[in-house]
């Protein structure tokens, strides 16, 4: 009996002194954000309601509506709502869910819910300062896509967003609002290169061509690729021959425009290539920051298994950012054409872009829209890992750069070829950079139009980069497009602003597989081709 009641003892006591795991899981949190309508074709607005619940390690979101969203008759609408999750130096992750609601056959007011949507089992903080849900529902016109209604509170983050407690805490706090504001009327949450809002994948869709001849939408090389892809052969004099090199060309569209139509939309620089005895990788990506991890799998595995001399980048916008980037990740990039891709986020909403009222390069508004995608897609904290000008000081320095910006860019600023060569410079004197403006035309070009002329120019800058030559490139810097080309040295570009908090100690945020390493592991054998150790 004394044993007994000796071992009843010391259940009770370990009971007592162990911590229990209920103690570091909190409490369940909901948050409620009325949907505000902004047209009179929303009738009542309700409110979007999310619930954000814990287990020892993870978190989880979900939201819901009622069927009090009221839409006018005669019309077609679209319904989107979306979950984010950021934890403090990893980038980004969303789920979103959009349904469409047509009531041109009514007559009267219909009343309906919003797409529910989970995001479930994300990391609680352990050492990082912070991390929070955001969640939003959209109403908008489904032809226009003019915003009629949404659940993002004046208060922006801070009202917004659900902080998560950390693992050994049962409350958490949230970073401050992003201080890069925008210009005009809010214009959603979703997309939007709004303060703090949500990146998520705009399919493009297909434009209803085929594919050209000598190109093919299967490759052994790219057997199970994360997107699609199209690897098109030289052509004209050069067919049949080896490839001289191998050029990846990727797409822009804000980091978050994706699939077919996008990669159907740089068919012309792919038959540019081509036409030059190339051969050629066009390429699509996951959306926001998997783009970046998609980008590196491809070069890595046209690296290893198509053997060309040279393999070189080419992209337009976020595709040209990307193509930079490769450069900065990978030691082995001979070249990267940039056309009218951002370089450094940190700075760039302060940089002065081309304003058609005034016809000078005046305004900051491009700059900071495509600041507030960057930090979308990324997280503010990460954007010096998205920043090539940012990470000119490692294997960037030694890649062949050239840079083309239309004169009338009102997006991104000129300014920004001058970041870039300026830090891989400070990097490595000898360093191959190539800055060209193009002045105003009438043939699309990055963001604007350019002449003739000024494309001629720019694609025999192109045969130049290709070509081996042991001299640096002259360079046409400043901080707004200069008439013609001078031998000056661009001036140093302003001191970074400060994010959030500091990147993660690693120089690579946390990512969505496929990794921002390489890919070392044997590629399965497809369509017959053998294994590659």
């Amino acid at each position: 009996m004394r044993r007994s009641l000796a071992a009843m003892l010391f259940v009770i006591a370990a009971a007592v002194s162990a911590p229990s795991a209920a103690a570091n899981v909190p409490q369940r949190v909901t948050r409620i954000n009325p949907l505000r309508s902004t047209s009179t074709n929303v009738t009542t607005g309700g409110a979007l309601t999310t619930r954000v619940t814990y287990s020892d390690s993870s978190a989880t979101a979900r939201t819901s509506t009622q069927r009090t969203i009221g839409l006018r008759a005669g019309f077609r609408y679209r319904l989107l709502t979306c979950v984010a999750y950021h934890l403090n130096g990893t980038t980004p992750v969303s789920s979103c869910s959009e349904r469409s609601v047509d009531t041109t056959a009514d007559t009267r007011t219909v009343y309906t819910s919003a797409p529910s949507v989970t995001l479930a089992g994300q990391p609680r903080p352990t050492t990082q300062p912070w991390a929070y849900f955001t969640a939003v529902t959209e109403v908008r016109d489904a032809s226009s896509l003019a915003l009629l209604a949404h659940g993002w509170p004046d208060s922006g983050l801070q009202g917004a967003g659900i902080p998560v407690a950390p693992q050994d805490q049962t409350t958490g706090t949230l970073p401050p609002n992003s201080g890069v504001a925008l210009d005009g009327p809010f214009t959603g949450s979703i997309n939007s290169g709004q303060p703090d809002s949500i990146c998520t994948a705009i399919p493009a869709g297909p434009d209803g061509s085929t594919l050209p001849s000598g190109v093919s939408a299967t490759h052994p090389a790219f057997a199970g690729a994360p997107s699609y892809y199209e690897v098109g052969l030289p052509t004209g004099a050069h067919a049949g021959q080896a490839p001289r090199g191998v050029m990846l060309i990727i797409h822009g569209g804000g980091w978050m425009t994706t699939a077919v139509g996008a990669v159907q939309s740089m068919r012309p620089d792919a038959d540019r290539w081509r036409a030059r005895g190339w051969q050629t990788v066009n390429i699509t990506y996951r959306p926001c920051a998997q783009s970046l991890a998609d980008v590196l799998w491809f070069y890595d595995r046209a690296r290893v298994l198509l053997g060309a001399p040279k393999i070189c980048a080419l992209g337009t916008s976020a595709g040209g950012n990307l193509a930079l980037l490769i450069g900065a990740y990978r030691p082995d990039l001979y070249c990267a054409i940039s056309q009218a891709g951002p370089t450094d986020l940190r700075t760039i909403q302060d940089e002065l872009a081309y304003d058609a009222t005034s016809n000078k390069h005046d305004q900051t508004l491009g700059g900071r829209w495509v600041h507030n995608l960057g930090a979308a897609a990324f997280g503010e904290d990460n954007l010096p890992w998205f920043s090539p000008a940012a990470l000119a000081f490692g294997t960037l320095k030694e890649t062949r750069v050239l840079q083309g910006f239309s004169a009338d860019d009102a997006i991104i600023p000129y300014e920004q070829t001058a970041d870039l060569a300026t830090a891989m410079r400070v990097a490595n004197l000898a360093a191959y950079v190539d800055n060209v403006v193009l002045p105003i035309g009438t043939i699309p070009f990055g963001h604007g139009k350019v002449t003739q002329a000024a494309l001629d120019t720019f694609y025999a800058r192109e045969r130049q980069l290709v070509a081996p030559a042991p001299a640096a490139a002259a360079s046409i810097p400043g901080p707004g497009p200069p008439s013609a080309a001078t031998s000056t040295p661009p001036a140093p570009p302003p001191a970074p602003r400060t994010p959030r908090s500091a990147p993660a100690q690693s120089p690579v945020p946390a990512l969505p597989a496929p990794s921002l390493a390489p890919d070392t592991r044997p590629l399965a054998p497809a369509n017959g081709s053998p294994a590659v150790p």
